[in-house]
């Protein structure tokens, strides 16, 4: 793979991006829709399921890598998800969309634990600045869902990054199978979570505007996951990573937008603020992070340069 440091992108490679940083960013407002109208883990087990399905052609078994790759879809196909979802459910879109970004600090500190990876001073400010910024949403006063919400979320990134170090050296799958078994693993973990600690399922469906939750499972499923996969994975192909990265920046301020526009989530002074400090430090991280070794995944679709998934 060849990276052409420093070129300016083309037109059609700046379309695919601002196209992709648009559906994740507005996939926050098509989360907080369908979960507000049925159970979460459940919502999130459909739309796997659905990904599952289009994706199974992929499959491919790999000895002497299918534990590791198996271990990480349960974390990024399956726990991150039930997490995340559930946390958009009690808090806002805009919150949750801001507390998904520690899945970069999260990520580079196992990386240093687990992976030997040098962390400078630079990167540790940022670190330290996007946790800061986050507790400083999760932590206001009279809000106590938002910030159990924030919090929940915060697990899922940490899901996330602990699937992501499973999988750092699993280099024999190309990304789509990755995603494929991805996806087949989390049908498996969500159902399951959805059977455990959900109960009304059936109920909630049945009284749901059909078209409206039929049209965010597809959104979720073809634009989210399929499409915004795609589109990051055409991009690490041509582009090094430092130009492809900060797209998750642009992603939630996306996101935010949409959700106070569309939403009417509450653009408060603590969330400005705490959003200014989380971008920052994650975006601190990201620009002194590697330039030219593309990520062996990255399944978010909401928040990623992705979630994952």
């Amino acid at each position: 793979m060849r990276f052409d440091e420093g070129r300016p992108l083309s037109t059609r490679e700046i379309t695919v991006l601002l196209t992709m940083c648009l559906v994740w960013g507005f996939h926050f407002v098509v989360i907080k829709v369908a979960v507000d109208a049925v159970p979460p883990m459940f919502y999130a087990a459909i739309r796997m399921t659905l990904v599952a399905i289009v994706m199974a052609r992929f499959l491919c078994w790999r000895p002497g890598y299918m534990i590791r790759v198996l271990s990480a879809g349960v974390f990024m196909g399956g726990v991150n998800y039930a997490f995340m979802f559930s946390g958009i459910a009690l808090g806002t879109a805009s919150a949750g969309a801001i507390a998904i970004e520690l899945y970069v600090p999260f990520a580079t500190i196992l990386s240093v634990l687990f992976l030997q990876d040098h962390v400078g001073w630079r990167r540790g400010l940022g670190i330290a600045l996007a946790f800061v910024g986050v507790a400083v949403i999760a932590l206001g006063k009279g809000e106590a869902s938002i910030g159990v919400g924030v919090g929940l979320v915060a697990i899922a990134a940490f899901s996330e990054s602990i699937g992501a170090i499973l999988i750092k050296k699993s280099m024999a799958f190309k990304p789509f199978e990755l995603l494929a078994w991805f996806s087949v693993i989390g049908t498996v973990v969500l159902w399951s979570a959805t059977m455990v600690f959900e109960n009304g399922q059936v109920e909630a469906f049945q009284a749901a505007d059909k078209w409206l939750l039929t049209g965010a499972i597809l959104f979720s499923a073809f634009g989210g996951s399929i499409f915004g996969h795609s589109a990051y994975y055409w991009l690490l192909q041509r582009l090094p990573v430092s130009q492809v990265a900060p797209s998750a920046l642009l992603t939630t301020v996306i996101a935010v937008f949409f959700s106070v526009l569309l939403l009417g989530d509450p653009l408060s002074t603590r969330l400005f603020i705490g959003g200014a400090m989380t971008l920052v430090g994650v975006g601190i991280v990201l620009l002194r992070g590697p330039k030219t070794r593309p990520p062996t995944s990255r399944p978010l679709e909401a928040g990623a340069p992705e979630s994952l998934g």
